[in-house]
């Protein structure tokens, strides 16, 4: 972490469990907490203290990610959601952590026999990514698991099209006619993520719901709070004069006399070149990150040469849901680029 540095994040605990106690309370389920990709740029250790809580269960993409959690002393159930190496499978079973199974070879890769395995089976209902497509390979993966020493804990689907009923009416078919005749009490039951919930896709046979974007009020909803804000510091103002360029390729010319800010962050920082143009926040005022973003640095317009205060890159007045909007992208990929390095702190 670049500890004294002047580029900074804050995380609102309030809005944190103000979004995770929404949701809980929303599906009447029990809560997966998303905390994948360093909790999608917020700090995956900062996030699973504030909700221990309220989480019932933590998601993470990696057995990285899961053992960094038991190294902090996190004792909640862990579901690693994306494949692992299985010569790590010792380090699974030495932290009480759940793996997830997407075919019957996923099964027959692993070795030991043991009580302590813990799995989770993900069901492909029309994503076409990870997970079986028929019951037939969900019977065959069942009897596997009996046949060894390992506990089947969970069964989970995704929806690929949320906002779409006529799709996921038709997951929601597939995921049930997968659990249908299945002679198992399976602890876990999830297929819920944030824009399921919000559109109440959820069926009476789940026990989960699997939170990540609206645990960080990074979504459309008017029911979340955003949880993250940037900021960065004014290093040094300057004036520059109408018709001189500002940054590489002279890309920007001022049309006028000016004054400028230089920010200590850039592109290393999670700040693409696109944000080029896009508007931030300083002092009551909305200005404009001008020419291109540099690696470590960025320039920004000026109201005027005596403007205080940390300039807000994402925050209240500049949500990241609009600089999505800039980007021609999603509101994932404005916080989950956001680098470890990066200082966030607890408000």
């Amino acid at each position: 972490m670049d500890k004294y540095g002047l580029t900074y994040i804050t995380i609102n605990r309030d809005h944190l469990l103000h979004n995770a106690r929404y949701f809980k309370n929303k599906s009447g389920k029990k809560l997966i907490a998303v905390i994948k990709s360093n909790a999608y740029g917020h700090g995956m250790l900062e996030v699973a203290q504030i909700l221990n809580d309220e989480a019932d269960c933590y998601a993470v993409d990696s057995l990285d990610y899961a053992l960094s959690l038991r190294e902090h002393g996190f004792t909640k159930p862990i579901l690693i959601l994306n494949p692992i190496d299985l010569n790590y499978l010792d380090l699974v079973l030495e932290n009480d952590l759940m793996i997830t199974v997407s075919s019957l070879s996923d099964l027959q890769n692993i070795v030991p026999d043991t009580n302590k395995l813990k799995l989770h089976i993900k069901v492909d209902t029309g994503m076409n990514r990870f997970g079986i497509k028929c019951k037939q390979e969900l019977d065959e993966m069942i009897q596997y698991i009996k046949t060894k020493n390992w506990q089947l804990v969970g069964i989970y689907t995704h929806y690929h099209s949320p906002n779409n009923e006529v799709y996921s009416k038709h997951q929601q078919k597939r995921f049930l006619e997968m659990l249908q005749n299945i002679e198992h009490d399976f602890t876990y039951v999830h297929l819920c993520s944030t824009s399921a919930v919000l559109n109440d896709l959820d069926l009476p046979e789940t026990t989960h719901v699997r939170v990540g974007l609206g645990l960080y009020g990074i979504c459309d909803s008017p029911e979340v709070k955003p949880v993250l804000s940037l900021y960065s510091k004014i290093v040094l103002k300057k004036n520059v004069s109408v018709e001189e360029t500002v940054g590489y390729g002279a890309n920007y010319q001022a049309k006028e006399d000016m004054w400028i800010g230089v920010l200590p962050c850039g592109y290393a920082d999670g700040i693409i070149r696109h944000n080029t143009n896009r508007k931030v926040y300083i002092d009551g005022h909305y200005t404009e990150i001008i020419g291109n973003v540099c690696m470590n640095a960025l320039m920004i317009k000026l109201p005027h040469p005596d403007v205080k205060g940390d300039v807000e890159l994402i925050g209240e007045h500049v949500s990241a849901l609009e600089i999505a909007r800039h980007l021609n992208t999603i509101s994932y990929e404005v916080t989950t680029i956001l680098p470890s390095h990066l200082k966030r702190i607890i408000i």
